[in-house]
């Protein structure tokens, strides 16, 4: 079964190296670059995952991510944040509650695909919480993947 990945990114370069790694893969891939459009996307349905730039004009990640999350049509599709390194080392610990991971920029194909894989593989195994990141009380949360 192929899955759909919606991107949400501004910079086009960003969207056409996603769109070329996760193709490769077998990945059904939706890039987009304005926030709006893409929660637009969201809401239509079918998609299984999605990778959110934090850092973008007019409406951020976070901004996105809170509308999704608050939308019963969206509020389960897993997101994977995508940003630079330091803007996760200043992000709120409590902001990552809720998503399945983070990938810092530059990131290479195997980075990605390990990513978007294991998000995937978390949100399709009934049960599974193993994965997740607990919040400050203790629910759990996803776990931030590994950057490596």
């Amino acid at each position: 079964m192929s899955h759909t990945i919606l991107a949400i990114d501004d910079s086009k370069k960003i969207l056409d190296i996603i769109k070329y790694f996760l193709e490769q893969e077998g990945y059904a891939v939706k890039a987009v670059p304005d926030p709006l459009e893409g929660i637009k996307i969201a809401k239509a349905g079918g998609i299984d995952l999605i990778l959110l730039d934090i850092m973008m004009p007019g409406m951020d990640g976070y901004t996105v991510c809170d509308t999704l999350k608050k939308d019963d049509a969206t509020k389960d599709i897993p997101v994977v944040m995508l940003t630079a390194k330091a803007i996760i080392l200043h992000t709120p610990k409590d902001f990552f509650y809720g998503l399945y991971g983070f990938l810092a920029k530059p990131f290479s194909k195997q980075q990605l695909t390990k990513v978007v894989s294991e998000a995937l593989r978390l949100t399709n195994t009934p049960g599974e919480a193993g994965g997740l990141i607990k919040n400050a009380d203790g629910d759990a949360g996803p776990k931030p993947a590994d950057p490596s």
